[in-house]
């Protein structure tokens, strides 16, 4: 039995040393984080694959067999990873040309900072957008890195309208209609917030769906601010989208949830039928009499093929996935032709009908609020406790949906999401010009708030080629938006623009000052009056992104000519080989393309077991 002069000081000692040991790993997290952002920030993109994948011996090492060979570890192919290994039967050989996740990439605030987890794309130079960017070329951001781009995103759960299920049926895509694929929806999702609406979402599914706190010094005057335009509360992934809400995102108490740290983490090594082999290049499809027989890739400077005996799951992405195809013969016969590569199955729409969401960047308000901007030290204590700005990608708070010609009748066009003051803007995150960045740097972080406008259903189609015959140098990425022959692109979201500026005029938004102070170089001396559409449409061909949304590359549909891939996903014309990621998509969806690329594969994974009796 102690005596209390004895404890007191036992119990001192102890104290002292659980205080140390947390200052110490502490002080060991900070360094590291520092440290990593220091890395990203310097680290330089890439211009091709060759310095990682430059193979110098020409010779090809023939390994053995798997039932599948899922090319691609980003959300679909972890998904189909996870799900077809559940039969023990079956051997899974996944293959991904990133590295693995990091405690720092786990860490949502630094999603625009992972550099060496990007495949380092841009546009090429265009004429109806980018045209505040350095080249006219917009970058291009694609994750590369097990977990894909689910693990740099957003994190944003979006997962559209039911329009754009039943749109898809429609289209003669049977199976996809939005009561076909809210199963999905639900099977792959775990909902962690309160007040949602029943029915609608999944609880015991893989991807965390939550909201960050605390809120923001703004987040109140704009959810005030919908409230006073007609937009109400609402669970945009339940009954209703159309208005405003917290963002739902695909995070735990502080960490991302990605695809791999969701399906791949918990089966790595106690599922011995699941081969991962990363920082692994597929550099062409084995083909023969119209059948995929396996992949030939590179890794550590060395050839190898490895046969499928059941099928190849190509999973590479919107960008990746098509151009896997066309250099294995796989696309447009004269295409192909003019490379010199040997055409195995004659397919138009292999990289055609590109679609994705522009996303104008420059809608700045200054407001008569100021924010704290807090320390590095003080925010990653912050983030240990759960508590935002590090828990939000870039800052992210806020969304809201509109149509621009019934502002509250669903579905929508338009799409609001806001960053609140302590604005963070890496310098490289758009790749600006001299002019746009010099107009960037001269916003106020306290003070300022900006909203981003999103175009959710685009007309304007680009493209995916190549750029040559091999997959060491990156594909041409023609995104062409604002480009469609009637203008209804760039008037929506002028008009998407031009009814967010009337907020300024609702009694919320007065009481903050909220006041626009975004200039547009290149585009000021058409300025006649505050909503001048020709200063407008200038500023949005000028200032325009994207959201990081490509989708129908290798879409699906029953056309030879306008499709590549039935409703099972299934390459036209071919036996054993499926696409499965965000490029099938027959339209683009009004929302986010994470969760809709989780909600496919799990699907798909359903189809091949009940093919092969695995059900």
């Amino acid at each position: 039995m102690f005596d209390i002069p004895t404890i007191f000081p036992l119990l001192f000692i102890l104290c002292t040393r659980v205080w140390s040991l947390q200052t110490d790993s502490f002080e060991e997290f900070y360094n590291y984080v520092e440290s990593k952002s220091n890395y990203e920030n310097q680290y330089v993109l890439p211009k091709n694959n060759r310095d990682l994948f430059e193979t110098s011996d020409a010779t090809i090492h023939v390994l053995g067999s798997y039932d599948f060979i899922i090319v691609g570890g980003g959300s679909a192919g972890s998904v189909l990873a996870s799900r077809l290994s559940e039969i023990k039967k079956w051997k899974i050989l996944l293959l991904e040309a990133g590295g693995d996740e990091t405690a720092f990439s786990d860490i949502p605030g630094y999603g625009p900072n992972l550099r060496s987890m990007n495949w380092g794309y841009s546009t090429i130079p265009q004429k109806t957008c980018c045209l505040g960017m350095q080249n006219q070329q917009c970058d291009y951001t694609r994750g590369k890195v097990l977990g894909g781009s689910s693990g740099t995103n957003a994190l944003v759960y979006a997962r559209g309208s039911y329009a754009d299920f039943d749109g898809w049926q429609a289209l003669g895509n049977s199976g996809w209609s939005y009561q076909d694929v809210l199963p999905y929806f639900k099977k792959s999702e775990h909902i962690d917030i309160s007040g949602y609406d029943v029915g609608y979402h999944g609880v015991g599914g893989p991807l965390h769906v939550n909201y960050t706190v605390p809120q923001s010094i703004i987040a109140d005057t704009f959810i005030e601010a919908c409230r006073q335009k007609g937009l109400e509360e609402v669970d945009y992934n339940g009954r209703n989208q159309m208005g405003v809400s917290k963002i739902q995102f695909n995070i735990n108490f502080n960490k991302r949830v990605s695809a791999s740290r969701a399906l791949i983490d918990p089966i790595k090594g106690s599922r011995k039928n699941l081969n991962i082999k990363l920082n692994t290049l597929v550099v062409k499809i084995l083909v023969k009499d119209t059948v995929a027989y396996g992949v030939e890739y590179i890794e550590a400077g060395k050839r190898y093929i490895v046969k499928a005996k059941k099928e190849v799951l190509l999973s590479a992405g919107s960008i990746n996935s098509p151009q896997l195809l066309l250099l294995s013969g796989l696309g447009p016969k004269a295409e192909l032709s003019k490379l010199g590569i040997r055409v195995k199955n004659n397919l138009p729409a292999v990289g055609k009908h590109l679609k994705d969401h522009p996303f104008y960047i420059n809608l700045f308000f200054r407001t008569n609020l100021t924010a704290m901007n807090p320390t590095l030290r003080e925010n990653l204590h912050r983030y240990l406790m759960g508590e935002a700005p590090l828990t939000r990608y870039n800052g992210l708070e806020l969304i809201a949906f509109i149509n621009t010609t019934n502002h509250t009748q669903s579905p929508p066009d338009i799409e609001y999401i806001l960053t609140p003051p302590p604005l963070n803007l890496p310098p490289h995150i758009y790749n600006t010009n001299d002019d746009y960045s010099h107009v960037f740097q001269g916003y106020n972080t306290t003070t300022d708030f900006t909203t981003g406008v999103i175009l959710l259903k685009p007309k304007s189609e680009g493209s995916v080629s190549l750029r040559t015959n091999s997959m060491l140098e990156f594909p041409l990425i023609d995104v062409r938006y604002f480009s469609d022959p009637e203008g209804r692109d760039i008037e929506t979201m002028y008009q998407g623009i031009k009814y967010f500026l009337s907020f300024t005029e609702t009694p919320a938004f007065k009481k903050i000052n909220a006041t626009l102070i975004s200039t547009h170089p290149g585009c000021e001396e058409l300025k006649k009056n505050p909503v001048d559409r020709d200063y407008w449409y200038c500023a949005i061909r000028h200032a325009t992104s994207t959201a990081y949304h490509p989708v129908g590359t290798t879409r699906m549909g029953n056309s030879l000519q306008n499709s590549v891939v039935n409703n099972e996903c299934i390459v036209h014309n071919m036996k054993k080989l499926r696409v499965v990621d965000a490029g099938v998509l027959p339209d683009i969806v009004r929302g986010h393309t994470n969760a809709v690329t989780n909600m496919i594969a799990e699907k798909i994974s359903d189809v091949i077991k009940t093919h092969y009796g695995g059900k």
